[in-house]
């Protein structure tokens, strides 16, 4: 069964689902998105009654992200819709931002689309209840009138294309740009037509940031656009300098570039300051100063996807280069040091790539030797410091410089 407005035109493999859906709106003459949604609704209602409710009537509410329960049906309605619409298979699926089931830096949700993971945080219009600019390239829509995907991503500020900065507010009103809002890809609620709007050239750093981005640059050196790095761990790249250096939640994209351009020399830098000024901070011995207390989630952070990639990421490597290069400079004496501190079980974790369940039994084994004595039966709190750094760095070597993780014993 075909639909009665099937759409003449196909979506672009870089559009976002709700601006193929408003093409589909203008195309077949409806008034709003909500005329369509109802009538699509109906037409549901007949073949699927559970996949008619999960279509949402509002196009904030459109993409699979946004579905609070059951996403399952989400899918289902729309694979019913494109049979209706008589579109190709999964057509609609390949333009929506799925959820995913890894987190990036500090637990952080994802969204996934076309084999890309991003931070949920990275996406404009992420959270229905505000309302973002979603912002637009006059000459982009002045050659196809559609909504790129990458618009939706925070860290694009540029068109990588024209090397023009995005246009965020309207020219005529000075109101926020955002289609969803407004159900108009080219113009704005004033009337304004964005694509007679002049451009802006970009900053050389954002432009080359937009552009690396998702396809990476073969020619780069810097581990943040260099095409060895895949798009996700570039992602996970980009949050974990927010962490790490900025709280604020518009932030100069020019910054991440420089600092991953002189990589690893500046962040073995910013901690060689923090090692020389560990004492200072001390109130105990090293032996009995958890790692976290000088240098705060460094370790944790360092896990900068969850489930990992086959191949680890470049700031996990170069943390794990550090800490060999510290253990290894600071040698065991009868004054502790430095590398005596003490980390906990989720840090040791990361540390040996593994589970917390491994490192508790590398306990029980006696591999692991804890500074604090244990009471009988009570197991050791995950996030409190009780294993030596320098023991399990030495451990961790004893593996040689496999990049898989460690070969620990099977249950």
């Amino acid at each position: 069964m075909a639909f009665l407005f099937t759409p003449k035109v196909r979506a672009f493999k870089d559009e976002s689902l709700e601006s193929y859906l408003l093409r589909v709106v203008a195309e077949n003459f409806f008034d709003s998105y909500e005329q369509l949604s109802l009538a699509i609704r109906e037409e549901l209602h007949e073949l699927d009654f559970e996949a008619h409710g999960a279509f949402p009537i509002e196009l904030k509410r459109l993409n699979v992200y946004h579905a609070k329960h059951n996403s399952h049906f989400r899918m289902r309605a729309f694979s019913l819709l494109e049979s209706l619409l008589d579109l190709p298979p999964h057509e609609l699926q390949k333009l929506a931002l799925l959820r995913s089931n890894r987190t990036f830096v500090g637990r952080t949700s994802a969204v996934h689309r076309n084999g890309v993971d991003i931070p949920l945080s990275f996406v404009r219009y992420a959270y229905e209840d505000s309302i973002e600019v979603v912002p637009v390239c006059p000459q982009c829509l002045k050659e196809e009138s559609y909504i790129r995907q990458a618009w939706h991503i925070r860290p694009v500020v540029a068109c990588a294309k024209h090397e023009c900065e995005l246009l965020h507010h309207c020219p005529e009103c000075q109101q926020p740009i955002n289609y969803i809002e407004n159900e108009s890809i080219s113009h704005c609620a004033c009337g304004f037509d964005f694509t007679t709007a002049s451009s802006k050239k970009a900053d050389n750093q954002e432009v080359a940031l937009a552009h690396s981005l998702f396809e990476g640059d073969a020619l780069s050196n810097n581990p943040l656009l260099f095409m060895g790095t895949s798009a996700t761990q570039r992602f996970a790249a980009l949050l974990w300098y927010k962490k790490r250096h900025t709280k604020n939640i518009e932030w100069k994209l020019d910054e991440p570039v420089n600092y991953f351009e002189a990589w690893p020399k500046n962040f073995y830098q910013e901690l060689d300051e923090v090692v020389a000024g560990a004492e200072l901070k001390l109130i105990d011995l090293f032996n009995r100063t958890s790692l976290s207390f000088i240098f705060g989630e460094l370790i944790l952070q360092s896990q900068c996807l969850l489930p990992e990639d086959k191949t680890p990421h470049f700031i996990y490597m170069g943390l794990m280069e550090y800490l060999d290069k510290l253990v290894e400079s600071h040698p065991k004496s009868k004054k502790p040091n430095v590398a005596d501190m003490l980390v906990s079980v989720a840090e040791v974790a990361v540390l040996l790539s593994t589970s917390h369940e491994q490192v508790y039994r590398l306990y029980q084994e006696g591999t692991l030797t804890s500074a604090i004595r244990q009471k009988i039966r009570t197991r050791i709190h995950p996030h409190i410091g009780v294993f030596y750094l320098r023991q399990v760095i030495e451990y961790k070597t004893s593996f040689g410089n496999d990049e898989q993780g460690m070969y620990l014993s099977t249950w």
